[in-house]
């Protein structure tokens, strides 16, 4: 069933949906190919924006200029859950929102800690999403499909819209 969402409820559904998956693939489009890295979402933030730790000597911080358009691709196929977001990404410089996105997990990143001057702040500021989003089990996503093959019809994706952040 489509479902868009708008402004706080929008938030609200992103926030749900990409939530619980730590990894997504963020891609951008560099001399003329589309590239795409995996990251570790840090933080979803009240207004949508997505937080990122990156290297400051990484390709992605060396040729991103304010602004520049990206896709955080996020797939979690033991839940049927996929979310395709798009927005623009900036290198934050907080020595506060480091602190607070700070965890022992990117010791392992950044072994010089928080304090590593190659740790960069990434923000993404989100804009629009597409979801879907099945709640149902893998053996009822099956049988939905069995049954559209056998009578002519389509299976039952689940819930799938658009998320308006801006």
């Amino acid at each position: 069933m489509e479902k868009d969402f708008e402004d706080k409820e929008a938030i609200k559904k992103l926030k749900s949906l990409a939530g619980d998956i730590r990894f997504c693939m963020y891609t951008t489009y560099e001399n003329g190919r589309i590239e795409s890295r995996p990251m570790t979402t840090l933080d979803i933030d009240a207004e949508g924006n997505i937080w990122f730790f990156t290297s400051r000597h990484t390709g992605l911080v060396k040729d991103m200029r304010h602004g520049d358009p990206v896709t955080l691709i996020y797939s979690d196929p033991k839940n049927n859950t996929y979310l395709s977001i798009s927005g623009t990404a900036s290198i934050v410089e907080s020595e506060r929102r480091k602190e607070e996105l700070w965890g022992l997990m990117s010791k392992a990143w950044f072994p010089g800690g928080k304090d590593d001057p190659d740790l960069a702040v990434l923000r993404v500021t989100t804009q629009e999403a597409a979801y879907w989003d099945s709640t149902s089990s893998r053996m009822v996503v099956f049988f939905s499909m069995l049954k559209a093959v056998i009578t002519g019809g389509t299976p039952d994706g689940g819930d799938h819209g658009k998320l308006n952040l801006v």
